[in-house]
């Protein structure tokens, strides 16, 4: 070969050598980018699960007060599947709501009598109500022998449930 031709075959191996480097560069840099795209659409399923689940869920408060119906319905049921006979289950009692300080909830308590039940049957109907599913929860809880003379295990209760409602306070114009 002469000078000229080993010139241009060095060159071409050169060039080769150069595209060679640049095409795995090149090769590199989208896998890193494939890695961090991978990453994010893992994030991103996550957060549609999250959302799926959420979504099932109630609302953290309701946007008006619910009805009578609505309040006593499930604390009903929920004593019944305690066990809990519909005589012992004296009165449920809606009460006015009342803001919670100077944030746009307000606070709509519901008091539960029961009377002459075991602490079973009262933990059952607390657990129940209280969670996701109803969207109560439980405020307080008073309890009193149910015959004073005698240890029967037995208790009468009163519970206080809660559910939020957001009701932001209206500007005056």
């Amino acid at each position: 070969m002469n000078r000229r031709m080993t010139i241009y075959v060095v060159v071409l191996y050169a060039l080769l050598a150069l595209a060679a480097g640049w095409s795995v560069r090149h090769l590199f840099a989208e896998r890193a980018a494939a890695r961090t795209a991978a990453a994010a659409l893992a994030e991103c399923r996550g957060y549609e699960k999250r959302i799926l689940r959420l979504r099932g869920r109630p609302a953290m408060a309701a946007e008006q007060e619910r009805a009578s119906a609505e309040v006593s319905a499930p604390i009903e049921e929920a004593a019944k599947a305690a066990g809990v006979p519909a005589d012992r289950l004296v009165r449920i009692s809606p009460e006015p709501a009342r803001r919670l300080g100077e944030s746009p909830y307000k606070e709509k308590p519901t008091r539960v009598f029961l009377k002459n039940v075991s602490m079973q049957e009262i933990v059952t109907v607390a657990h129940r109500l209280v969670g996701e599913k109803h969207g109560f929860d439980l405020k307080s809880v008073r309890l009193d022998a149910a015959d004073r003379g005698e240890a029967t295990g037995r208790w009468s209760a009163e519970l206080v449930f809660v559910y939020l409602i957001y009701d932001p306070a209206r500007s005056r114009l």
